[in-house]
């Protein structure tokens, strides 16, 4: 497999199939599934070594959201593992708070991980931790896009001790290439399999937790640890052409605004038009409504506490009518929060059992640059500047682990990571559904992406060519020209399945990714 950006081989099989953004997580998932395990393990496994291939993308402190399909029964079931923001939930914050312990949540991941196992898999946590343990104790190249972060984000590594021994071991940050050993880790990663939440969210874990993140202005309590569970929420459901959508759910707003954005899309006749990669009126029309439903999303909150009407939202009515507007000039005005990192990965199984998930910082790597036990303390409460949570509720944010179904048959599983990940996630379905295109062509077209700027303005790479930039431009939409297969537009980890059942992924080039086959 090829172990960096660019192009990337396809792969296809009947047998199982995996797609992740690292070649090593991949690998862990497709050794998992050969010896038996299922679609919900050969993903646990891959996600928590993403922990460690990728401690800049994802941590064990963060949040893991997962949607997976029981091919036996035909029901399709969404996890919400996101965090909670701690009870004791200060009434305002600013922007110098994302870097001190006050941004700091409660951990989702680790309940999400025993509860995914314990429901749909069917080996133990001891067993799903040991490729994760492999790399930590032994080691792992530090391979460029780690390396990149770790000198962007240098300064706040070394703020611990613990942060220094890791990155910085001869006082001086590690190069290129070279190895990464995370020794404290492995021994958390260790304990976890053995003895699970019991001491991440009740024992000696949460107590060394709260402790670090009080003292540096946070309030998260060992009350908050305890009092965790994950959510079993009911997928929101649409449809685009003859095929069903199942996406997140609620906090998790993405599958609402992927809905949203089809529902629109499906107005634009982009059958005659072209796709967005060729056509000046298609690229135009799906910015504007993309920006449109990313902007307006952005302050929706929980439905379980707020008012969110979402069988409106997701309605052919309601996309009607904000197409309409938005046509006639309506534009919107709003924030977005900084750069986040996360991890998608998706697999399949023999029987057809389908998983795919979201794991993540929800922030920037190393925020806060607090560690303990050798894991990061992940501090997403940036999305606290645009939208409240209840106190002690889950945040709001953009995750869209989502399924296609024709049918009642799989016909897409899928996600991203990136705030631009529903415009990746968008443009990959019409590009497969609407023209026929197989992965592979479609993760290598040039593409836009979600909102920066402080939401003034939407990301377009350049290869798009000025004839359709400019035509963007015209329409109103401030565009920023970014590279071309640029990272910062997320990558499609996902698997089409084609009508005789056999599965297919390609790595999109814009980040490490990378598909293979059992």
């Amino acid at each position: 497999m090829h172990d960096g950006f660019g192009l990337k081989t396809p792969a296809r099989g009947r047998r199982g199939l995996a797609i992740t953004g690292h070649p090593l997580a991949t690998q862990v998932a497709v050794d998992v599934l050969r010896a038996g395990g299922n679609a919900c393990d050969a993903l646990l496994s891959a996600a928590i070594s993403q922990t460690v291939i990728e401690p800049h993308l994802t941590t064990l402190t963060g949040c893991l959201s997962l949607m997976y399909h029981d091919a036996a029964t035909g029901k399709t079931r969404y996890l919400n593992g996101n965090v909670n923001a701690p009870r004791d939930l200060p009434e305002s914050f600013s922007e110098a708070d994302t870097t001190t312990g006050k941004m700091v949540t409660v951990p989702g991941y680790w309940a999400a991980v025993e509860a995914a196992a314990k429901t749909f898999g069917t080996l133990s946590t001891a067993e799903l931790v040991k490729p994760a343990i492999a790399f930590a104790r032994g080691g792992i190249a530090c391979h460029p896009s780690l390396w990149s972060e770790i000198y962007t984000r240098q300064v706040m590594l070394a703020r611990t001790e613990q942060g220094r021994s890791m990155f910085m071991p001869r006082r001086a940050m590690l190069n290129p290439g070279e190895t990464l050993y995370q020794p404290m880790a492995a021994d958390t990663l260790q304990r976890l399999g053995e003895e699970g939440s019991g001491w991440f969210y009740r024992g000696g874990f949460a107590r060394d937790f709260t402790e670090i993140v009080r003292a540096a202005g946070g309030t998260v309590t060992r009350d908050d640890m305890a009092a965790y569970e994950v959510r079993w929420d009911e997928p929101v459901r649409g449809r685009y052409r003859d095929l069903e959508i199942v996406g997140a759910a609620p906090p998790d707003m993405g599958g609402l605004h992927l809905i949203e954005l089809l529902n629109m899309v499906e107005l634009m006749d982009i059958r005659a038009n072209g796709p967005a990669s060729e056509s000046p009126e298609t690229l135009t029309r799906m910015m504007l409504a993309a920006r449109d439903v990313l902007i307006r999303g952005w302050s929706f909150g929980d439905p379980r506490y707020t008012e969110l009407d979402v069988e409106r939202i997701i309605s052919k009515a309601y996309a009607a009518e904000r197409y309409r507007r938005i046509m006639a000039g309506d534009t919107v005005a709003g924030l977005m929060p900084g750069r986040p990192g996360s991890c998608h990965l998706t697999v399949v199984d023999a029987n057809g059992n389908v998983a795919t998930s979201l794991h993540s910082t929800l922030s920037l790597p190393w925020v806060n640059g607090l560690f303990t036990h050798g894991i990061s303390i992940c501090g997403p409460g940036n999305h606290f500047l645009n939208t409240m949570p209840k106190p002690g509720g889950r945040i709001s944010v953009l995750i869209c682990p989502n399924m296609l179904f024709r049918n009642g048959k799989p016909f897409i599983a899928s996600g991203s990571p990136s705030l631009s990940l529903i415009c990746n996630i968008a443009q990959n379905i019409t590009n497969i559904v609407d023209f026929g295109m197989s992965i592979e062509e479609s993760v290598r077209r040039p593409s836009f992406g979600g909102v920066v700027d402080g939401a003034r303005s939407m990301s377009v790479e350049v290869d798009l060519g000025e004839r359709l930039i400019g035509a963007v431009e015209k329409a109103g939409v401030p565009v920023e020209r970014v590279n071309p297969w640029s990272s910062r537009h997320g990558a499609f980890e996902g698997i089409h399945f084609t009508p005789d059942g056999e599965a297919h992924a390609c790595g999109d080039p814009r980040r490490t990714s990378a598909a293979l086959a059992v």
